[in-house]
C-alpha cells in the first residue's frame, strides 16, 4: 500500500514550493512579476548574459514558458534579448539597468528567504539538506527520460 499523500517526498517538496511561491508572491505583485520572471532576472543579474535556452533548462520550463516570460519582462523594459552572431537561433539575454535595479531587489528577498531557512542550522545540517535535495533532482531528471508509469492504460490491478 502506498504512503498517504502527506507522508510522501514529493508532496512535502510541492508544499515547499508552495510556501516559497507564497512568500514571494506578494512582494514580485508589488514589482509586477511572477516567480518565475524574478527568479528570471535574478539568473540573468547573476550570469551577465545568458541565452535564452539555457534558461529554459536552468529553470526546468518549457522553452515556450521562458519564451512568454522574456517578451513580458522585454516589454517593461527589465531586459534587452538579442540574436547570437555566432547562431542567430540564439536569443541573448542581458539586463536594462532597470532590470538590474529590480533584479536586486528580488535577489536580497532571496538572500533574507536563504537566511531564515538556514538560521539555526550547522553547516553540517545545511550541507545534508543541499546534498539530499541535489540527489533528489538528479533522480527526478533522470526519471524525465522514462516511462515510470502507463498513463492512459489500465493498471496490472485492474485487468487482474
Amino acid at each position: 500500500m502506498p504512503l498517504p499523500l502527506t507522508e510522501r517526498l514529493t508532496f512535502v517538496i510541492h508544499r515547499i514550493s508552495a510556501r516559497l511561491a507564497l512568500i514571494g508572491a506578494h512582494h514580485f505583485e508589488e514589482l509586477g512579476l511572477n516567480p518565475y520572471s524574478a527568479r528570471i532576472l535574478v539568473m540573468v543579474r547573476e550570469l551577465g548574459e545568458v541565452r535564452a535556452g539555457a534558461l529554459s533548462e536552468l529553470m526546468v520550463q518549457p522553452q515556450s514558458t521562458i519564451s512568454t516570460q522574456l517578451q513580458t519582462l522585454q516589454k517593461r523594459k527589465l531586459i534587452r534579448r538579442r540574436r547570437s552572431p555566432q547562431d542567430n537561433r540564439a536569443v541573448i539575454v542581458t539586463l536594462t539597468e532597470e532590470g538590474k535595479r529590480v533584479a536586486d531587489d528580488c535577489d536580497e528577498l532571496s538572500a533574507r528567504v536563504q537566511s531564515e531557512l538556514v538560521n539555526g542550522m550547522s553547516a553540517d545540517e545545511v550541507q545534508a539538506g543541499y546534498s539530499f535535495l541535489n540527489k533528489f533532482d538528479h533522480i527526478l531528471n533522470d526519471l524525465e527520460t522514462r516511462e515510470i508509469f502507463p498513463f492512459g492504460k489500465p493498471s496490472r490491478k485492474a485487468v487482474a
